[in-house]
Formats: structure tokens, C-alpha cells, sequence
């Protein structure tokens, strides 16, 4: 009756959880002593710990532990349990644990005898709701496994069995697995049989004594399989034999309503106290999906606004975009700005130009390579002449071979000239893949600068908020402020002129704090809106930083189209070249019968090699402006990058 008192305090939540939690102490001792429950709850899935120190925060003092439990008025020692620490099991359901505590070496000086008591302790939801069902439903099973001991153990190579226990109201059932071949064994309730003994430290352990003779040591999956076997076998074991009625008419008596002759207290029958058990839980169950209901609606409409909030956002941005699309737009279809002036190609046209850029460079390459193998197969034909043909005197063959000569110095210089477009088309293709990687860094740029431009509008708003706020706060003192003057005008003709002084004095005080007040926040909005200002215009002007380096890089892409243009403008000329070279065969072949080219070799060698000075003083002067080319694309990727970063 104390236990059922105690438990609409417990449920109702009345005192803190931390004083729920532990256990009242009693003795008397020399040293700091604690008997709390560890699990979240008065539930039998919780654990006890009794502890001692030698003071509080300090060492700890080992201990020896006697662990009881009070059923009613009866104290029932729990054997086997002699540590600081016990796990609530399904027989402590209803009853109260206590512990008696003493050191465990007397050497140390620690003395007494300390006592602990906590209680009563109740199923947990979940174990209660499984077994409410089982309770309804008539009948459970559960998988369990055998544990055999030492000797039975050695014997056989198995050392535990999966078996199967079907608990019904009329009787209980230890059966093996399908298909395994073995036997029941059946025990119907009686006075005695079948009885569950848990384990006392083995939290899984438990032994199913099903009659005088048939014992069987068990293992559950888990602790609270464990706890609902026990407590399903025992509710269906104790409604065999125990009516419901008859303990409720022990613990509720009924008394009679309205006296008279034939009209009493009469009894609940079974019947009508299991529709009020069932009708209870259903009333619980309906008030627990109410608030599972009120709790999802909740979710919902929080759902909801988080919803349209970022369709709200997602709009605004939508609308920030095309905006700049727009200008963007706007930007490419006027024909009044200059091409500098004019947005940067896409990065896919870029890469499209790059690579038409290399096929003509292959397609110029190959060119060159068959330019070459004809001239060098036209200077072994003409030498192979010149080694067979006698020497001849004559001075318009002189001449023919002057012009000869002059014309292989022209192909040469055109020869020269078609590698370093071959060599200058290859830079400008390494060149073109790095501005491509600039432009796609410097758009990632221009959109970081837009997302902070909105950022920063939406802040000013939000400022401009604050700002109205301040204003009417303001107006609202203003307010009062003519009110209290009013009143103070009235309690001057009405009261004296001392206490309306005083009065003055004290509201002109007030309005004194409140004009400074304004004007702190008057010089902070101020200062705010400076601030943003200032940001607002360093970003522009970061921008437009990068809109003339995106410039200056579209001149340097048309400086190079050009360029690849004046190549193959020479390429075409050098072929004309070759072609008006391979006509004059027949003539260079008659010139050269006279031989009197021979002794002009020797001057016509030393004006090949100042040819050669030439052209190796062109290519390192136009191999030094591209170094210096490099370097100015250099100085501007850094400069950009320094930008990125403010």
C-alpha cells in the first residue's frame, strides 16, 4: 500500500531527478557514503551502485556488500551478490533494495556500518507494452539457448542449443527448432511448477525448472527478453490461480454507496474488471497517438514555414541572377561598345578556337616537314650536278646564279620563319588553356562578389529595420514623455510648486538619459551604414579590376588570332615559293652544265653563314619578348589572384 501511495508521486514527477536518484542512507560510519541508480529511471533495467570515499571527491574505499530485498514488510536476502554493484532484474518489480555496506580492510582506519534503501521500482515502456500484449494475446515465444555445464560440456562438441519456449495461459512448452527432431517438454501451472530463477549477476542467465526432475539452464538474447520471459510466465501463472478481482477487492475495498436494505457493495466480476483493464489501456494508448498526432502536425507546420522560407529565397535569387543575365545580355547586344569592352567568350568557344588552333598547327607542321624534304632533295640534286658538270666561264650564268642564291636565302628566312610559328602556335596553345583556367576562376570570382553584394543588401535591410524600430521607440518616449508633462503641469497647480520642482527635475533627468540614448544610437547607425558603404564600394571596385583584366586578356586572344593568321598567310606564300622553285628546274639544270658555279661556292658560304648570324639574332630577340610575355601574363595572374582575395 506504501509502494502504490508513492507511485503517482513518482509518475506525476513531483522533486528533482537528481534526488529521485539516489537512495536514503543510514548508519552510523567515518566516511563519505553514496547509494544512487544508474539507468534514467525507477525501471528494472537500472543498476545500483553503492560507493564510499574518504571524503567527498577524494580516494575511494573499497567495500563489502550485503544486498536485500523488502517485499512487503519482509526482508529477503538476494544470496550470491557481494560486490558495490546489482542489476535490477524482473524480481525487484514492486519492491524496495537495500544494502548494507561495510570497508572491506579494517586497516585503513574506516569503520561503521553503512545502510542504503531505494525503491519501489516498475517496468519500463517497453517491457511493459510487450507484455501487455502477450497478456492479450494468450500466448508467447520466445528463442533461447541452452547452456550445458562443464562435464556435458567436454563431452559433446556443441556447448549450447537454440531451443524455443511457448508460453500459453494453460501450460508452458520448451520445444527445439523445426526440423530438429526433438521432443517437448510440457509443464502446466501448478502450486510450484514451472518456477524461473534468475541469475543474480549474469544479466542474460536464467534457469526454467519445468518439474522435480526437468531443469534447464538457459541464456536469453538480451537482458529484457530475459526479464519478459520471466514475468510473462509468472502473470499467467499467478492469473491461474489468483482472480484479479479478489486482489483488487484486497487492495481497493468496495464500499457501500447508499444505505438500505438490498443495496451494498458489491463486487466487480472478472468479466467487467477486464473490460476496465482493457478499456484503460485503450483510453492510454488513444492519449499517446493524440500526442503522437499533435507532435507530427507540429513537425508539419514547422515544415512548412522552413518551406516557404526558401521559396522566398530561392525567388530573390532567381530574380538576383537574371538581373545580372540581363545586364550581361544587354552588354553583348550593344553595338556602341568596343570589342575590349565586350563580355569574355564562353569557356566551350575558347576551347573550340584552342583546338582548331592545334589541328592547323599539326596540318602546318606536316607542311613544313614535306617543304623541307623537297629543298633538302633539291640541294642533293643540284650538288650530285655540280660534282658531274665541268667547269664554264660566263657572266649571265654568274648572274642566274646570284638570283638562285638569293631566292634559297628567301626560302631559308621563309623556313625559319614557319618553325617559329610552329614554336610560337605551341606557346599559344599552352597560353590559351591558361586563360581559359583564368576566365572560369575569375566568373567563379564575379558570382562570390554578387552572392556578397546580395548578402550585404540584405544586411542593410536589416539595418534599415533596426533603424525604423529606433524610430518608433523614439516616438513612443516622445509620447510619454508629453504625457508625463502633462501630468506634471496638472500636479503643479494642483499640488505646489516644490513638488512639481521635483518632479520637473526628476523627468528632465529621464529625458536627458533618453536623448542620450538616442544619439548612441544615432552615431552607431551612422557608423554601421559608413561601414557598409565602404564595403559596398571596395567590392565595385574589385569588380571592375577584374572586368579590365578580362579585358586586356581578350586582346591578348585577338593578338594571337592574328597571329596565327599571319602564319599561315606565310605558309601560303612559302608553298607559292616552292612550287615557283620546282618550275625553274629546267632552267637551273641547263645553267649548271657550264660550271661556273664552282668558284662562287666559297662566297656563297660566307653569305649563308651571316644569313645564319641573322636569323639566330631574330630568334633570340624573339625569344626574349616572349619571356617577357610570359612574365607580364605571370605579374597578371598574381595581381588577379591578390584581388580574388580581397
Amino acid at each position: 500500500r506504501e509502494n502504490l501511495e508513492a507511485l503517482p508521486r513518482r509518475l506525476l514527477g513531483s522533486g528533482s531527478p537528481e534526488e529521485d536518484l539516489l537512495g536514503n542512507v543510514t548508519g552510523e560510519f567515518n566516511y563519505h557514503f553514496t547509494f544512487r541508480l544508474e539507468g534514467g529511471g525507477y525501471f528494472q533495467s537500472g543498476v545500483l551502485v553503492a560507493a564510499a570515499e574518504r571524503a567527498p571527491g577524494g580516494l575511494p574505499v573499497p567495500l563489502r556488500c550485503r544486498w536485500k530485498r523488502r517485499v512487503a514488510d519482509v526482508m529477503v536476502e538476494i544470496p550470491g551478490v557481494t560486490s558495490n554493484m546489482y542489476q535490477i532484474s524482473a524480481d525487484d518489480v514492486g519492491t524496495d533494495i537495500t544494502v548494507e555496506a561495510q570497508p572491506a580492510d579494517a586497516d585503513d582506519g574506516f569503520f561503521g556500518v553503512a545502510s542504503g534503501e531505494i525503491g519501489p521500482f516498475e517496468l519500463d515502456s517497453g517491457t511493459r507494452r510487450s507484455l501487455d500484449n502477450a497478456l492479450g494475446v494468450g500466448e508467447a515465444k520466445f528463442s533461447v539457448m541452452q547452456c550445458q555445464s562443464e562435464d556435458k560440456r567436454r563431452g559433446s562438441n556443441n556447448g549450447s542449443q537454440e531451443l524455443n519456449i511457448l508460453v500459453s495461459a494453460d501450460s508452458v512448452r520448451v520445444a527445439n527448432l523445426p526440423g530438429s527432431g526433438g521432443r517437448e517438454v510440457v509443464a502446466e501451472y501448478g502450486s510450484e511448477f514451472p518456477r524461473v530463477i534468475l541469475h543474480p549477476l549474469d544479466t542474460t542467465k536464467f534457469t526454467l525448472v519445468m518439474s522435480e526432475s526437468k531443469t534447464f539452464q538457459l541464456s536469453a538474447p538480451s537482458r529484457a527478453v530475459r526479464d519478459l520471459v520471466a514475468l510473462t510466465i509468472r502473470c499467467f501463472h499467478a492469473k491461474k490461480h489468483i482472480s484479479s478481482a479478489a486482489i483488487l477487492r484486497q487492495l481497493l475495498p468496495v464500499q457501500q454507496l447508499v444505505p438500505g436494505p438490498g443495496v451494498g457493495g458489491a463486487p466487480l466480476d472478472g468479466g467487467r474488471l477486464d473490460f476496465c483493464i482493457v478499456l484503460e489501456r485503450l483510453i492510454k494508448e488513444l492519449n499517446r497517438s493524440m500526442m503522437q498526432k499533435e507532435l507530427s502536425e507540429r513537425m508539419l507546420r514547422n515544415t512548412n514555414l522552413e518551406k516557404h522560407d526558401l521559396q522566398d529565397q530561392l525567388l530573390e535569387t532567381i530574380g538576383g541572377f537574371s538581373e545580372v543575365m540581363g545586364d550581361l545580355e544587354g552588354q553583348l547586344t550593344d553595338p556602341s561598345l568596343p570589342p575590349a569592352a565586350q563580355p569574355a567568350a564562353s569557356p566551350d568557344r575558347l576551347q573550340e578556337q584552342v583546338k582548331e588552333s592545334f589541328s592547323t598547327n599539326q596540318f602546318l607542321q606536316a607542311e613544313l616537314q614535306r617543304a623541307t624534304d623537297e629543298l633538302a632533295q633539291l640541294r642533293s640534286e643540284r650538288e650530285a650536278r655540280r660534282r658531274d658538270d665541268r667547269p664554264a666561264g660566263g657572266g649571265v650564268l654568274v648572274q642566274e646564279a646570284t638570283r638562285l642564291r638569293e631566292e634559297r636565302s628567301a626560302l631559308q628566312t621563309r623556313l625559319m620563319e614557319l618553325s617559329n610559328g610552329t614554336f610560337n602556335a605551341e606557346k599559344q596553345e599552352k597560353v590559351d588553356q591558361a586563360h581559359t583556367q583564368e576566365l572560369k576562376r575569375l566568373r567563379q570570382d564575379v558570382e562570390q562578389l554578387h552572392n556578397s553584394k546580395e548578402q550585404l543588401r540584405r544586411e542593410l535591410q536589416d539595418k534599415g529595420r533596426e533603424r525604423e524600430e529606433l524610430q518608433q521607440n523614439f516616438l513612443y518616449v516622445k509620447s510619454q514623455l508629453d504625457k508625463v508633462q502633462m501630468k506634471q503641469a496638472q500636479s503643479f497647480n494642483g499640488n505646489g510648486s516644490a513638488d512639481g520642482s521635483r518632479e520637473q527635475q526628476k523627468h528632465q533627468k529621464a529625458l536627458d538619459a533618453v536623448g542620450e540614448e538616442r544619439s548612441r544610437l544615432s552615431s552607431r547607425l551612422e557608423t554601421l551604414l559608413n561601414e557598409f558603404e565602404k564595403e559596398k564600394g571596395y567590392h565595385e571596385q574589385s569588380l571592375e579590376r577584374l572586368m579590365k583584366a578580362n579585358g586586356k586578356i581578350m586582346e591578348e586572344k585577338d593578338r594571337s588570332s592574328r597571329e596565327v593568321q599571319r602564319l599561315s598567310q606565310l605558309y601560303a606564300d612559302s608553298v607559292k615559293q616552292l612550287q615557283g622553285v620546282g618550275q625553274g628546274g629546267e632552267t637551273d639544270r641547263t645553267m649548271m652544265t657550264t660550271g661556273t658555279l664552282r668558284p662562287e661556292d666559297g662566297g656563297s658560304s660566307d653569305e649563308g653563314q651571316d644569313e645564319v648570324r641573322k636569323l639566330t639574332a631574330e630568334l633570340a630577340t624573339v625569344e626574349e619578348s616572349l619571356v617577357k610575355r610570359e612574365q607580364e601574363n605571370d605579374s597578371l595572374k598574381s595581381r588577379i589572384r591578390k584581388l580574388a582575395i580581397a
